[in-house]
């Protein structure tokens, strides 16, 4: 057991009286129960950090760009997984107003109890499950002891604070007034000391038996915002964080069965110490000599979070990322010659090497070359794309078995994954989770959006990213189905019966008992059984996803139920954030080239990036950074894709025929009326039901109409091809002027030719079109596919039925 320095012994016994007698807000019940008598903290004391002086900050001035600077020592107890921590913060008031207090983030508390703002939004069919199972143990929490400013003790003032989107019995959010407000420019200095006890793995921290994953760990300072004070939102369950850039410098006392086994945001500073049964680690992030490097507009390396990880049966491997191999493998010259030729050469000079670390469990060990390679992946085409990656090392985490919540995660320099056994590349597992994650390093990482109120600012630009990575690097996903957690090619083409309660229970795959919370499952899951009734090799199909069409099927699952441009925690419920944050925002930017083209879109997105690296855009900012490095003014795009929940839907008809001869009566050149037959026919003869029109040797002309029509809201320019029996092709742009004075466009043609074929959108540009079924015309429709489909799902309803009628045969 570690000793306190005296003034932090003293500083403790005062506070421990003070909490015992009774006194100030840690006496609140809501609050976090108190940690156990007996733990201590740090071997020494925190030092103050160097840059306590006044600093130049050469990130423009925009009300919200602060710097924050943290040391930080910590030490974990076993068995239960308690933690005590001090640290020095400091702070410079980069919003050109006075700040009169001090608001703080307690992430763990969400885990306090089921009366945080975090679990409550878990409960009901309505709610935003994710990560937050039910908790009947496991809770985790933060207790600030101590904060000091200038030699004076604050605990007395702490405050819980409810910002309007959180519950009453929040405590994820707390406050402390300051003596003196801290003037604009200024830098100072608050020393905190707090105790936390580690949940079992959930929402992407905690613990699974040695296992151990410290996110958002440390008393976390809010976003002061000129004109709106301070940002600082509770913890909800659809929602992510916002926190200013610095630098972190922490040491982590552990037991001594992990050395060599933590990894960490940064690189370490020197070699673990290992005494008396414990191990000290110390991470600096970024390193030291990224802290001197100073990359394009004057700018030097900062990250505005830290995490670690630890676990004693940690596979450690460690590989070089270099960016020659990648701009020189024959596969990608396409993509690269397009990324010089719209961003410049120059653009792509200063990618670097970058050591990568995988932290893998060794049942999966096999593929820790598969994480690193898809790592590389991202590193290469995000960093060509939107400006290299600026730190020297990324570590790279594959959580333990069952602590699967502590997966699909980023944080700086670090990121978790997320695998399985038996898989293999063509499945894009652990493939496209890494590269999403990885991916997260500079939507996220170095543009450092608000991710309570703007999630789509992050994971949509990565989303869309991603998908684009993959499906360079990796081709279409090869769609499996598990029997027993073993992959099967293929998917069924029709789901088993069930899915609600009756249904359920009509098939014996559950039925609920009545007044208790028991289940009877007559017909469990089970691979055998799965494999005997599913005989998946004679009634599955192949099926194989591109990544980048993935993300519109997901759009399409819910494509109108809230805008975009939605707080986290305002939309309806847990899949129209998904859909709206992730999928839909993918698809809304993959449609944006079909307006400005592929080169303005890349630089667009390249202009965005450089402009707010290492601060924090809200939408608007987005929206104008990105029109002013593409050159185009596109506002209205973004103000119908993103803060509307228009729909468009475009469909095409058509009909044709051979221009009628003549016949009828006419009036002849004196005036005279003149009965005309047609061809073939005497006067007064009654039309028969001969159809020429097929015929090639008819000689009369094509008399063609195409209706193409649109249903929803949106108005967006789309090209309509119409495709010749000779092969010649015409083309014709649906303007959003036209657009708004009709919904629909008809063409007329006559003497063209026959028409065979008719495409809207014939490049499948827009993304977001909500049935593209309807968008093809073609003269000569294939009979015979439909009744092939029609016939393996009938054979799989059929081969279903019979087999739950005879309960297995």
């Amino acid at each position: 057991m570690l000793a306190l320095p005296p003034p932090a012994r003293i500083r403790a016994l005062v506070l421990a009286a003070a909490l015992l007698a009774g006194s100030g807000a840690a006496q609140d019940p809501a609050a976090p129960p108190s940690p156990s008598s007996g733990q201590e903290v740090a071997a020494e004391p925190v030092a103050p950090a160097a840059a306590a002086s006044p600093r130049r900050d050469p990130r423009p001035a925009d009300g919200r760009t602060h710097r924050a600077d943290y040391v930080v020592r910590a030490r974990v107890a076993e068995p239960d997984k308690t933690l005590e921590g001090e640290a020095t913060l400091t702070w410079t008031n980069g919003s050109g107003e006075p700040v009169a207090d001090l608001w703080f983030h307690l992430y763990w508390n969400a885990f306090a109890n089921n009366r945080s703002t975090h679990l409550w939004e878990t409960r009901g069919k309505l709610g935003r499950r994710n990560r937050a199972e039910k908790a009947a143990d496991g809770w985790g929490w933060q207790r600030v002891r101590s904060i000091r400013f200038e030699g004076q003790e604050l605990i007395g003032g702490l405050t819980w604070e409810q910002p309007p989107d959180s519950i009453p019995s929040d405590r994820t959010v707390f406050s402390v007034d300051l003596p003196r407000p801290v003037a604009p420019g200024e830098t100072v200095s608050v020393e905190l000391a707090w105790s936390a006890q580690f949940p079992r793995v959930r929402r992407r921290t905690g613990y699974k038996d040695d296992f151990l994953l410290a996110a958002h760990w440390i008393p976390k300072l809010g976003v002061y915002e000129a004109g709106r004070g301070w940002v600082c939102h509770a913890f909800h369950a659809t929602t992510e964080f916002y926190a200013s850039y610095g630098t972190y410098d922490v040491t982590l006392d552990l037991d001594e069965r992990y050395a060599g086994k933590v990894g960490a945001s940064g690189v370490l500073a020197g070699e673990p110490q290992v005494r008396d049964g414990r191990v000290v680690t110390r991470f600096v992030a970024p390193s030291a000599d990224d802290q001197a490097r100073v990359g394009r507009f004057g700018r030097t390396p900062l990250v505005h979070g830290f995490t670690w990880t630890a676990d004693p049966r940690f596979a450690v491997h460690e590989e070089m990322f270099r960016p020659g191999d990648w701009l020189a493998d024959p596969r990608f010259v396409r993509v690269v010659g397009e990324a010089r030729a719209a961003l410049g050469e120059d653009r792509l000079d200063d990618l670097r090497d970058v050591r990568v670390k995988v932290l893998i469990h060794p049942e999966r060990e096999s593929q820790w070359r598969r994480h690193f390679d898809a790592t590389c992946a991202a590193l290469f085409f995000y960093g060509m794309w939107y400006g290299a990656y600026p730190y020297s090392a990324v570590t790279v985490v594959d959580p333990a078995w069952g602590a699967r919540a502590a997966g699909g995660m980023e944080y700086p320099t670090l990121f978790t994954c997320g695998t399985r056994l038996f898989t293999t590349p063509d499945m894009h597992s652990p493939e496209s989770v890494t590269i999403h994650e990885a991916g997260h390093q500079f939507w996220y990482g170095l543009v450092g959006s608000n991710e309570f109120e703007a999630a789509w600012l992050d994971e949509g630009l990565n989303s869309y990213t991603d998908s684009e990575v993959t499906a360079q690097v990796y081709g279409p996903r090869r769609e499996t189905t598990d029997f027993g957690r073993f992959p099967v090619d293929g998917v069924p083409l029709w789901p088993r019966p069930g899915g609600e309660d009756l249904s359920d229970a009509l098939t014996l795959r559950r039925i609920p008992l009545p007044f208790t919370d028991f289940e009877l499952e007559p017909l469990p899951e089970s691979c055998a059984l799965d494999l005997w009734r599913d005989r998946p090799w004679l009634t599955f199909s192949p099926q194989r996803t591109d990544p980048r069409w993935h993300d519109r099927s997901r759009y399409l699952r819910e494509p109108d139920a809230d805008p975009i441009d939605t707080p986290g925690w305002r939309y309806l419920d847990r899949e129209s954030y998904s859909t709206n944050s992730y999928a839909r925002t993918a698809v809304a930017l993959r449609s944006l080239p079909a307006v400005i083209g592929q080169e303005a879109f890349l630089k667009g997105l390249r202009h965005v990036s450089e402009q707010w690296r290492y601060r924090h855009p809200y939408p608007d900012d987005f929206f104008a950074s990105f029109q002013e490095g593409a050159g185009v003014d596109v506002q209205w795009y973004f103000d119908d894709m993103f803060r509307g929940t228009g729909t468009v839907d475009w469909s095409v008809e058509v009909e044709q025929f051979r221009r009628d001869e003549p016949a009828g009566w006419f009036e002849d050149d004196g005036g005279e009326l003149v009965l005309r037959a047609e061809p073939g026919r005497e006067a007064g003869d009654e039309p028969g039901d001969e159809d020429a029109d097929d015929d090639p040797d008819d000689g009369r002309p094509w008399e063609v109409e195409v209706l193409v029509r649109r249903r929803g809201e949106l108005r967006l320019p789309v090209d309509v091809e119409v495709r010749y029996e000779d092969g010649e092709t015409e083309r014709v742009t649906w303007t959003r002027e036209q657009q708004a004075a009709s919904r629909w466009l008809r063409l007329r043609r006559e003497g063209r030719g026959k028409v065979v074929a008719v495409a809207v959108d014939p490049e499948l540009r827009w993304y977001v079109d909500t049935d593209m079924s309807n968008n093809r015309w073609f003269a000569k429709p294939d009979r015979v596919a439909p009744w092939r489909w029609s016939e393996r799902v009938l054979s799989r309803i059929a081969h279903t039925l019979h087999w739950q009628s005879r309960i297995g045969g």
